[in-house]
């Protein structure tokens, strides 16, 4: 082993906003009103969702999702490393279950980096034709998506990370904006505000079951404020409040554009879900829009898309650099930038598993069948594999969520409320499993192929786990100064002695 200094990541530098930005950005806001949001309703291959009911389906699902929150704060009060969920699937089962934990996790990230270069080049696309009358092909303006974002990451997590807030905070003021002048109008025709939409019993219990489950998808993406626990000031305070205060803040946030819409559409169910994309529908739209308006409501989905983009870089490369330098991956991951202090190998490796995806969906057609159930009508090149990215990503992601909150159960039994942790358990595994399994429950070909997908990808990871395990640190990182903690250790499976030495941080 060789002392290398550049595997150390830059330290102290970002404050509470940009943890919390991290966070905000990697969920898209307005992107999931946008696109997620219709499946909610009842856009689905299942054909059923909350319909009008969709904006309790949101708080119910958000509240499920908040418990799995709970726990994740609470291992990022104990554990500031930027492997985030993978470290602590380590801390308490141990480097076999933790390394196919970790295998999964990231290895979802990775597809779901790949998917947001896929939509951001056809969205542009399609912006372009509409707008300006001009036909550029999506995939050079993927590949340049790619060449910016992975330039984002690698310059600097400040950058990352205010480059998102401003993103976000743009695409999703107007959208808020927007819907807050829809709900002033009265909705549709001027006098559809009403309490409907908060009732659970205004509509099946079913169909009110599975907007919860599509719900959950929505707030994918809210932990990735631990992947920077190396990098903030004051970790013990700042990750956890991000965690839970991107899911309230952001939760609000999903139940007043859901809202809006739902009085837009005048609390049918149906017109608003066979809308298809109800936010550029409305933006577009001469009751509340208008032509221009819809083109700059599709500006800002993409600004808010390329948050995304930045958000699954920034914790995809830190996850992997974590698992890198443990041995746990391979030891080039753990380069970091000599200059910038970012994990320098694991952005070639996400850039380059996106440039190969988009290459390969440009050279196979879309790879899977562009038919649309509309004779002579196919859908864009980029559209089927970004939906089965996403449903990959969404469910692996899930499964991560479920699995860390059935390690916290048992991990935090003696740190923390022990009712408090049997209620946000309990609540974490539910909604996680349920997110699973309104991802692949009727799934529609080609997303029925994704649950093969994912036991192949777990098998593997199960195998490479058994493999590195026992791995000792391929890169030793030089200590940093403690702020006054004390490290106490205990030879476990996992030697969190020894990732206190790679973080500079107290694993105990």
């Amino acid at each position: 082993m060789s002392s290398t200094p550049t595997a150390a990541l830059g330290r102290k530098r970002v404050t509470m906003t940009g943890v919390l930005a991290q966070s905000v950005g990697f969920m898209g806001p307005v992107f999931s009103v946008a696109t997620l949001l219709p499946l909610i309703v009842g856009l689905s291959a299942t054909g059923r969702g909350a319909g009008a009911a969709t904006p309790v389906a949101i708080v119910i699902a958000g509240v499920g999702i908040f418990g799995a929150g709970w726990v994740i704060a609470q291992y990022a009060k104990r554990i500031h490393l930027c492997g985030s969920l993978y470290e602590y699937v380590c801390d308490t089962f141990g480097a076999r279950v933790g390394v196919a934990a970790g295998w999964l996790y990231y290895g979802a990230m990775l597809v779901l980096g790949a998917a947001t270069f896929l939509v951001l080049g056809g969205l542009t696309q399609s912006f372009l034709q509409t707008a300006f009358s001009v036909d550029v092909p999506w995939w050079p303006l993927s590949l340049g998506f790619i060449v910016a974002v992975m330039a984002i990451v690698v310059v600097g997590v400040q950058v990352s990370v205010r480059a998102q807030l401003a993103l976000v905070l743009i695409s999703s003021a107007v959208v808020l904006g927007f819907s807050l002048y829809i709900i002033a109008k009265g909705g549709h025709g001027g006098h559809s505000n009403s309490a409907k939409p908060f009732n659970p019993f205004s509509i099946a219990g079913l169909d009110l079951l599975y907007g919860v489950l599509y719900g959950i998808n929505m707030f994918i993406g809210f932990e990735s404020a631990a992947n920077l626990a190396e990098e903030t000031d004051d970790p013990k305070r700042h990750v956890p409040r991000a965690v839970l205060w991107s899911l309230t803040i952001v939760g609000a946030y999903f139940v007043v554009t859901a809202y809006a819409q739902d009085v837009a559409f005048g609390l049918d169910g149906a017109a608003w879900k066979n809308s298809v994309f109800p936010l550029q529908v409305l933006a577009s739209g001469p009751e509340f829009g208008s032509a221009g308006f819809g083109d700059f409501m599709s500006v800002l989905i993409i600004l808010d898309i390329a948050a995304v983009a930045i958000g699954v870089g920034v914790a995809a490369t830190r996850g992997m650099l974590a698992m890198a330098r443990a041995g746990r991956l391979p030891s080039a991951l753990a380069g970091v930038h000599p200059r910038f202090g970012t994990p320098w190998g694991a952005s070639l490796l996400v850039g380059a598993f996106s440039v190969g995806a988009i290459l390969l969906v440009r050279f196979d057609d879309g790879v899977f069948s562009r038919a649309t159930g509309q004779p002579g009508s196919l859908q864009p090149q980029w559209a089927p594999m970004f939906g089965w990215m996403a449903g990959f990503a969404g469910a692996g992601l899930a499964l991560m969520y479920l699995a860390v909150s059935v390690a916290g159960a048992r991990g935090l039994w003696h740190e923390v409320n022990r009712i408090k942790l049997v209620v946000a358990a309990a609540a974490g595994v539910l909604v996680a499993g349920g997110a699973v399994f309104g991802a692949v429950y009727k799934a529609a070909s080609p997303l029925d192929t994704v649950p093969w997908a994912l036991l192949v990808w777990i098998g593997a990871g199960a195998i490479w786990s058994a493999v590195v395990a026992g791995r000792r640190p391929a890169v030793e990182v030089e200590a940093v100064e403690l702020e006054a903690v004390e490290v106490e250790a205990v030879e476990l499976e996992f030697p969190t002695v020894q990732n206190a030495a790679l973080s500079g941080e107290s694993a105990s």
